[in-house]
């Protein structure tokens, strides 16, 4: 009886973790609940060394749409919205656009071979509490509180939308198509 209140209660704190909310029972087009107050302010400047060892940084992006996505391997709602990420990268990474992946409190020893399963080929880096902290206050509460947390920057390098939770495909397709339709900066 005990060990069932512990797989409980495990349960409960991974569903909090992650935000509760599986990516297939979100509706499309983002729900305004989960919409922050951060769409038009200026997006965090960062530089990040990728898992394959390249600098990316956001003067690199300048001009280009890219979605900033804090997950973990051991998130369910990160692991199914995962491969629809993988397909909308490759539909419009010709287009400028890019994901990039943030490991959220993850083991960087296991993420190569989680990625490569998942077939992720954009740039993947390890989370740092400079990250965490620029990011986390476009959130309600100031600070990532749960992940998937994603956070869409239009070309002018203006935050377009901060969503806490697992989104569909058709979310993050509608995402997409907002952030390249962005202005580009003057």
């Amino acid at each position: 009886m005990n060990s069932i209140r512990k797989l409980s209660a495990a349960a409960l704190l991974a569903l909090f973790v992650c935000g509760g909310v599986p990516a297939s029972s979100a509706k499309a087009a983002v729900p305004p609940s989960r919409k922050s107050d951060a769409a038009g302010q200026q997006a965090p400047a960062f530089s990040i060394r990728t898992l394959d060892g390249k600098v990316v940084n956001s003067s690199q992006l300048a001009g280009r749409p890219y979605i900033v996505n804090f997950f973990a391997s051991w998130c369910p709602p990160c692991r199914e919205e995962l491969p629809d990420m993988v397909a909308l990268q490759k539909k419009y990474q010709k287009q400028g656009f890019t994901f990039i992946g943030v490991a959220f409190r993850d083991r960087k020893e296991t993420l190569p071979d989680f990625l490569w399963e998942m077939g992720v080929e954009y740039p993947v880096t390890m989370t740092n509490p400079q990250l965490e902290a620029a990011f986390g206050k476009l959130l309600p509460g100031g600070k990532i509180r749960a992940i998937p947390a994603t956070f869409v920057i239009g070309r002018n390098g203006k935050v377009l939308n901060a969503v806490s939770g697992g989104l569909t495909k058709a979310d993050f397709e509608s995402l997409i198509l907002k952030a390249l339709g962005s202005k580009p900066s003057r």
